[in-house]
């Protein structure tokens, strides 16, 4: 009898975790669809839709993150969950390394919206995102994954989209940026990545902004026109110097 449960316990250790490997549910598994490119319009997008469903019978604390297979540097994406909207530098909910502490926790039956969002800003294109799924106690263990495909087609413009040629340098960078191509640009206004504003300035052609004083990690900066509004969202990466 004892050798039959020492065989019979590994067995049931097996059942009980692959039945954890399929306590939530990603639908539909792949998404995909398409719009528009345009120039004209910086903040059109495509979103693809799915939901994440808890089908145990304990709560899930879930972790999302977010892997870019393909993406044109143009573009931003980022993710909508439960929570909220978050800004496209956060690719997961958890992420340390960030400062993003935003568990997801689902009850029994409950589900979250696991969308994507797309700001192709005038650049045509092909994109593959995937969302894998794990919890917070075990953020390494991938239960389930969805894939969203996007295609973003040209739409006439009358103007010509000077856009790509925006950047910021040094970037990385420990104590200060610039801007290439910032002709058009009024003002820089600095995000941190849960979207608060932490710094701005008004722009000049040939300026140096001072971030060194920031605590090191990833920022959204938007180059604002004063007439168009936002016409670019640069990350920047703010590193101190090590010694």
């Amino acid at each position: 009898m004892r050798h039959f449960l020492l065989c019979v316990l590994p067995l049931f250790s097996l059942l009980t975790h692959t039945a954890a490997q399929v306590s939530l549910t990603f639908t539909p598994e792949e998404v995909e669809v398409s719009g528009l490119a345009d120039p004209d319009d910086l903040f059109l997008e495509i979103v693809g839709y799915a939901k994440v469903k808890n089908v145990s019978n304990e709560t899930i604390n879930v972790k999302w993150t977010r892997v870019i297979v393909e993406m044109p540097d143009e573009w931003d994406s980022q993710v909508c969950d439960l929570n909220q909207c978050f800004i496209p530098i956060v690719y997961s909910n958890i992420a340390p390394d960030i400062g993003a502490n935003f568990p997801l926790p689902l009850a029994p039956g409950e589900e979250t919206n696991m969308d994507v969002h797309i700001r192709p800003q005038g650049v045509a294109g092909d994109a593959e995102i995937r969302i894998d799924i794990s919890t917070e106690e075990a953020p390494s263990t991938v239960l389930v994954s969805g894939t969203y495909k996007f295609t973003a087609t040209p739409a006439t413009s009358t103007r010509s989209n000077s856009r790509a040629r925006l950047t910021a340098f040094p970037n990385p960078t420990s104590d200060y940026i610039e801007l290439r191509g910032a002709e058009e640009v009024d003002r820089i206004v600095l995000y941190n990545v849960v979207g608060k504003e932490v710094r701005a300035f008004n722009a000049a052609m040939g300026g140096r902004y001072y971030i060194g004083d920031l605590p090191n990690g990833l920022y959204l900066a938007s180059l604002v026109n004063n007439r168009k509004g936002v016409i670019k969202t640069l990350r920047v990466s703010k590193r101190s110097v090590q010694p």
